[in-house]
């Protein structure tokens, strides 16, 4: 338990280090060629990747929270559902408060491809700290408290989850890689300090 506890402090440490950096850099060494490389796999038409932002937004995040929330109940039964709940809370007043703190500039369109203009800061994304909060929650959680083909799936099918969300925000150049990446290390953090209370 205590090596446990001394990875999650370092792992702590690095996000707060890497979110302090942000704040003075617009963007990380490879993330412009990880953009680009994103962007090249990609099919032209990103419907699908604006599709899949909005479901960080109302009212498709409440849809998810419940999905989350049963789920929670489930596995590790009413605690762990409430904390689901505080785990989205927490993610969401974190990005509201991170974001001007950083105010990081969103990618730009000489450098990268950008689908649309978006007003506010590149750093936190706050898509990925919801889905962190939410498909990242009921990842560590299954890690946690189940075994076998059930963790398999859980871990598997939020694994992906999490990696469509990055390739949909890189695609449309909303976010650089890091900010994402990022992004899911706080949100998966928070997670794992949560379950400290199931």
């Amino acid at each position: 338990m205590r090596t446990n506890y001394a990875a999650w402090i370092a792992m702590f440490i690095i996000a707060a280090l890497v979110t302090l950096a942000a704040k003075y850099y617009p963007y990380f060494p490879g993330d412009v060629a990880v953009e680009r490389w994103v962007q090249s796999l990609a099919p032209a038409n990103l419907n699908w990747a604006a599709g899949v932002s909005r479901t960080a937004e109302f009212p498709w995040v409440l849809l998810i929270l419940a999905l989350v929330f049963a789920l929670s109940w489930v596995l590790a039964g009413w605690r762990a559902a409430l904390l689901s709940i505080l785990s989205l809370v927490g993610m969401w007043v974190l990005g509201a408060w991170l974001g001007p703190v950083i105010a990081r500039p969103r990618p730009s369109p000489e450098l990268v491809r950008v689908f649309r203009p978006l007003t506010g800061s590149s750093f936190p994304s706050l898509f990925a700290l919801r889905y962190a909060a939410t498909f990242g929650f009921l990842a560590v959680l299954g890690a946690m408290k189940s075994s076998g083909a059930l963790r398999t799936v859980l871990l598997t099918v939020c694994g992906a989850l999490l990696l469509f969300g990055f390739v949909a925000r890189v695609a449309l150049g909303a976010h650089w890689p890091s900010d994402v990446a990022l992004s899911y290390l706080i949100g998966l953090l928070w997670a794992s300090l949560l379950m400290h209370f199931t």
